[in-house]
């Protein structure tokens, strides 16, 4: 650890100061004694190979990248002796992001279209999730937060705007003065305006420039990072100076927007504080404005005869209201107990049957009709093939062997940031590989079979390990991950709404 510890402030050193030739050297030193002495400290091989991708992502050094990821995927069954596997996932996620940084440097042509998204970005956001379902977001420390705001970063790639910016802010939530957040939610805010049309507000404004003058003071060493900092605080300036804004009323207008967020009824702080709001100005301020769920196609007044938006804004309007009784299922069931005078035979000790947990389970069986019907919104908007009898599902659809071959080729060649936002959630809920593709597997289950909820998880459940009863997980379990859904849901509302906007309102 000692050896560790010192490697690290060598090259934290170097690379605060941009001394990357001396860095590598350095690293390469190392790596070569550790070989030849056969040293068996695995604190310092990790160091080594994390130091590698360090160097590699500031210097835009492809070969120094590979050569971490390689050391940690060779000896990643014997570094889990020593180091945490969601911290090896995390570095491995980082090196896979710093690829995909490299390899678009100096490209403006490029655009991430589901195809291009499914090599490094893909790779890296895989190994960020690893880590992430390991965190308990209840009680967050200085290296979960570093997971969520780099992972935040890359949901951003991917334009998955809505989750990253939940992640930045469950950081600020644990820790308001940590750097990498602030700036990141600052870009991501700047990023909502240029990518999404949505209204612009004195409000967002605001604290775009809040965010970024918090940054200006604070310690950041990457020099791309203070010029992030300096540009988007004299763009976010101008614009509220030519709006009259009062710069000196700033504090009272934070005030004032805290009064309003206090007046707000339990559920709809409830629904604000944990990310279940389809209010777009509730992405970035919880005041009177993001009390009431707007989020529409269109814009206040707007006016059309087209066939398509008045369908797609229909086929939203359907959407909100399922997510609407989905959300208030799982609110209900935090808030109070439902009474129930069925009588059910405990057969086994620990499985919970009745209607206040029906009312978890339909919350999250709901979730993926929404998301089906979003998969059938994206059909129709970019018209694409559907066969006589064709299933649509959100997390399938996208490349389906059985569908046309055409349709993947016709998603890749559309431009649109938050098609490919889509895609990406789909791929984390596709059942052969997307970390949460489990849920897809409990769906069907609650639906079509028996999905048993439990106390603990005790393994005497030896009834639950036969065919019929396989699938289940602790109470406690399944309503985290219920809220997780209904999140990772709201999301691709949020995203099929930019998505269509882009598509056919300038």
């Amino acid at each position: 650890m000692q050896e560790a510890n010192k490697l690290r402030n060598t090259i934290n050193n170097f690379l605060d100061n941009r001394k990357y030739s001396e860095a590598l050297i350095e690293l390469e030193f190392q790596i070569e004694e550790y070989v030849r002495q056969k040293k068996d400290d695995l604190f310092l091989l990790a160091e080594i190979a994390g130091s590698f991708i360090s160097l590699g992502s500031e210097a835009y050094n492809r070969d120094s990248v590979n050569k971490g990821i390689k050391i940690f995927v060779d000896n990643k069954d014997i570094l889990k002796g020593k180091v945490t596997e969601d911290s090896i996932d995390y570095c491995l996620g980082n090196g896979y992001h710093a690829l995909y940084k490299i390899l678009i440097q100096n490209k403006p042509e490029h655009f991430p279209s589901p195809e291009n998204v499914n090599e490094f970005l893909f790779e890296a956001k895989q190994s960020y999730l690893k880590s992430f379902k390991k965190i308990d977001l209840r009680n967050l420390n200085n290296y979960s937060i570093q997971v969520l705001t780099n992972l935040g970063n890359n949901l951003n790639h991917s334009g998955r705007i809505v989750e990253a910016l939940q992640l930045f802010d469950m950081v600020l939530k644990f820790n308001p003065d940590f750097p990498q957040a602030i700036v990141s939610k600052a870009d991501g805010l700047t990023y909502m305006i240029r990518t999404t049309n949505c209204p612009i507000t004195i409000s967002l404004f605001a604290e775009i420039y809040r965010l970024f003058k918090i940054a200006k003071d604070l310690p950041i060493a990457l020099e791309e990072i203070k010029k992030t900092v300096e540009i988007g605080l004299k763009k976010s300036a101008k614009f509220l100076e030519e709006n009259n804004f009062d710069f000196t009323q700033m504090g009272k207008e934070l005030a004032l927007n805290e009064i309003e967020y206090q007046n707000h009824s339990v559920e709809i702080k409830y629904y604000l504080d944990n990310f279940l709001s389809l209010s777009e100005h509730g992405l970035y301020c919880e005041c009177n404005g993001a009390k009431t769920d707007n989020l529409i196609i269109g814009y206040p007044g707007f006016v059309t005869t087209d066939k398509k938006i008045i369908q797609l804004e229909l086929l939203l309007n359907r959407i909100k209201s399922e997510y609407s009784l989905s959300r208030r299922l799982y609110f209900d069931f935090l808030t109070f107990e439902s009474i129930d005078n069925v009588h059910y035979e405990e057969l086994l000790d620990g499985i919970i049957n009745g209607i206040h947990h029906e009312k978890l389970r339909t919350s999250f069986r709901l979730c993926f009709g929404i998301l089906d019907k979003i998969a059938e919104g994206i059909c129709s908007l970019f018209e694409l093939e559907v066969k006589d009898g064709e299933s649509i599902y959100f997390e399938s659809f996208w490349n389906n062997q059985k569908a046309s071959k055409d349709r993947w080729s016709k998603i890749n060649s559309i431009k649109n940031i938050h098609l490919t936002a889509l895609y990406s959630i789909a791929c984390d809920l596709n059942k052969r590989n997307g970390e949460f593709g489990y849920y897809k597997i409990w769906r069907n289950r609650l639906e079509h079979g028996v999905f048993s909820l439990t106390k603990s998880d005790d393994s005497d459940y030896k009834m639950l390990t036969e065919k019929l009863f396989s699938e289940h997980t602790t109470i406690t379990n399944f309503e985290n991950k219920t809220k997780h859904l209904l999140q990772l849901t709201r999301s691709a509302i949020f995203s099929f709404v930019f998505c269509v906007r882009q598509e056919l309102i300038n």
